[in-house]
């Protein structure tokens, strides 16, 4: 069973021109709200909330150039040369977190996009509009000079007759607006839907060999590096975030790959109808679906599912027994009576699903009832899937931890990539203990805060290679019914570690994380250094923190030097151990004894330190946790101790 976690509504919630905080208390929310009079003015409001007060300091006017995008954020270089990074909230969420508070902020920004690129950004499933000449007979005059790249559902598709012609051999002046279908040695063959004016559903046109295309966009990440800041506004609290309000950027000339924020399933079955319909079956090879969402949803649904099945299946190196059956409801009220079962109507109605399975002569049959949101959905299949293949979806934490990694899989997707507010709630809630996690007397459906922590569980253990190969085999176990299975059996022998890892990965956890770049490296060796010896150690960009070797000892003295270059993002200029203005890309350390982390202090090209404990070093490049898969280069750093006098 998985939990959507949604807000409804509230007679205590407070809204101001589209701002809204809200944190937790026990697991419900608490609402406040910011002065919309203060931030119009761009004066000084606050709003207290849980014991914690939260200042807009100021608003941010500023231009410059684009350094890199993401799914929430956008980093810049400005007019002054410095490289600042802003939050945004990603339109499909619902707010964004603020650093170190028990607050979410309704922040929506007011984004525009334009540009004009060349041909090589076309490509098949985007939706564009040009003006042509076009006969009743589907052909069509002259060449295509201009062509506006569409956002996705952004206009109605089809024909526009400016000026009817006499005949059907004629031709007539017409705005087309459709998909591509293919564009290939400057012909372009679209899709549109049937019109009175023209029957046929496909056309080709001549396409002008400098003929240019142009962008209107509301998704900031239609940007990348080397576009044009014209107007940034935003505002800074007293959090250290700085969210866009507005943004406005016009795209490089260059010729790009412009198609990272596209969603390529939409564009596939964008020529299907996306109006709802009654309950009927649509299959794929392992899926046969009963559902009353729109047909082009319904393909979308059948392609992640199918996705979501064949990542599952390669993990556990066991593919699917027989045929997942299950229903995906949009209206309730449009299903025959006794249609659904009682269980399942209730969970569909709270915006959940259930999964229903049946043992019989050995062979297990699992039916999922799911509401129609997508991941809702997965996590539904993934429970059907493990129940007919192993006969069984193991313990609570186990089925529905794993139910919520297949409901975020996607294809070469190794970074963390879940609800805003998921992220949201365990940044900011005291670490689960462990045990607590995974003890027996659990029921599903319980919380969504419960899943939340069964999800960041199972993440690290999954894709930390620390532990990645005996949770697989626990995993299997747990659902076969092995007798003696069990977690703390497996996982005893390295409890410290995995404890220590946990409580790092939580700590350190936002969308973009990659676990398996931060695993720590327990099998590397830590020596003292003598007096007359000296080492070395290559550290890398592209990964957290990384055994230096060295066990420093309470006292000394330590002198080091760092060479070589590394750099943040595939865009950036390189740097060195200094790293850039603000500290990004500096080399940092840390110390570790006993499982104990200590706070993390500056190094760069060279110095000395005196170690304050007994303790391990670990290096890394100073960066965003979330960012670190971006990075490449490396350092080698040399340390002695400190001659004496």
């Amino acid at each position: 069973m998985r939990l959507l976690v949604r807000r409804t509504g509230d007679s205590n919630n407070h809204r101001c021109r589209g701002v809204l905080f809200t944190g937790w208390r026990g697991g419900r929310p608490a609402w406040g709200a910011l002065s919309a009079v203060g931030f119009a003015l761009g004066l000084l409001a606050a709003v207290a909330f849980a014991g914690q007060e939260v200042v807009l300091e100021e608003r941010i006017e500023s231009t410059g150039t684009v350094i890199a995008t993401s799914r929430g954020s956008v980093e810049m270089r400005d007019a002054q040369g410095q490289r600042v990074a802003y939050r945004i909230q990603p339109q499909d969420d619902p707010g964004i977190s603020l650093s170190g508070t028990q607050a979410m902020i309704r922040f929506p920004a007011k984004v525009r996009i334009t540009g004009q690129l060349g041909l090589a950004v076309l490509e098949p499933g985007m939706q564009v509009r040009f003006a042509s000449q076009l006969n009743r007979l589907g052909r069509s005059e002259g060449l295509i000079h201009e062509i506006l790249l569409l956002e996705d559902e952004a206009d109605s598709l089809g024909l526009e007759i400016h000026q009817q012609a006499a005949t059907a051999t004629e031709f007539a002046e017409v705005t087309v607006a459709g998909r591509i279908h293919s564009f290939r040695n400057d012909r372009l063959v679209i899709t549109i839907p049937p019109s009175p004016y023209l029957r046929r559903d496909r056309l080709a046109f001549q396409v002008a060999s400098d003929a240019i295309v142009r962008v209107v966009s509301e998704d900031h990440r239609r940007a990348g590096p080397g576009d044009r800041v014209v107007r940034l506004a935003a505002a800074r609290f007293s959090t250290g975030d700085a969210i866009i309000q507005e943004l406005e950027i016009e795209l490089d000339t260059q010729e790009r790959p412009r198609s990272e924020a596209r969603d390529p399933l939409r564009a596939r079955y964008g020529h299907l109808s996306d109006q709802p319909g009654d309950p009927r079956e649509v299959s794929s090879p392992h899926f046969l679906l009963r559902t009353d969402v729109s047909d082009r949803q319904a393909q979308i649904l059948l392609d992640r599912l199918e996705t979501m099945l064949d990542l599952i299946s390669r993990y556990y190196g066991h593919p699917l027994l027989g045929r997942i059956e299950g229903y995906v409801v949009r209206d309730v009220s449009r299903w025959p009576p006794d249609s659904l079962p009682p269980q399942a109507v209730a969970k569909i109605q709270e915006g959940a699903g259930v999964t229903l399975s049946r043992t019989v002569g050995g062979r297990t049959r699992s039916v999922f009832y799911s509401c129609e949101e997508p991941r809702v959905v997965q996590h539904e299949a993934v429970h059907a899937y493990c129940a007919q293949t192993f006969g069984s979806t193991g313990p609570t934490w186990y089925a529905e931890g794993m139910a919520e990694l297949g409901a975020y899989w996607e294809a070469d997707q190794r970074a963390v990539d879940v609800d805003a507010r998921v992220i949201h709630y365990l940044q900011n809630s005291p670490p689960e203990k462990l045990l607590e996690i995974v003890a027996a007397d659990q029921i599903t459906g319980d919380s969504w805060q419960a899943y939340a922590w069964r999800w960041a569980l199972c993440h690290l253990l999954a894709n930390n290679p620390n532990y990645s190969g005996p949770f697989k085999a626990l995993g299997i176990a747990l659902m076969t019914g092995q007798p003696g299975a069990s977690f703390e059996r497996v996982y005893g022998p390295m409890a410290r570690e995995v404890s220590f890892e946990y409580d790092f990965f939580v700590h350190t956890l936002d969308n973009g994380y990659r676990a398996d770049l931060c695993a720590w490296q327990w099998d590397r060796p830590f020596h003292r250094l003598a007096s007359a010896r000296r080492m070395a150690v290559e550290v890398q960009a592209r990964y957290g923190w990384q055994a230096s070797g060295l066990r420093v000892e309470r006292g000394q003295s330590y002198d080091y030097v760092a060479e070589g270059t590394w750099r943040l993002t595939e865009g950036d200029e390189p740097c060195g151990p200094d790293g850039q203005d603000g500290g990004r890309g500096r080399l940092v350390g840390v110390l570790k004894a006993d499982f104990q982390l200590f706070d993390a202090f500056d190094l760069g090209e060279r110095g000395s330190f005196v170690a304050p404990r007994d303790a391990d070093l670990y290096l890394r490049c100073q960066n965003d946790w979330n960012r670190i898969a971006e990075s490449s280069g490396s350092l080698t750093v040399h340390f002695r101790r400190t001659p004496e006098p």
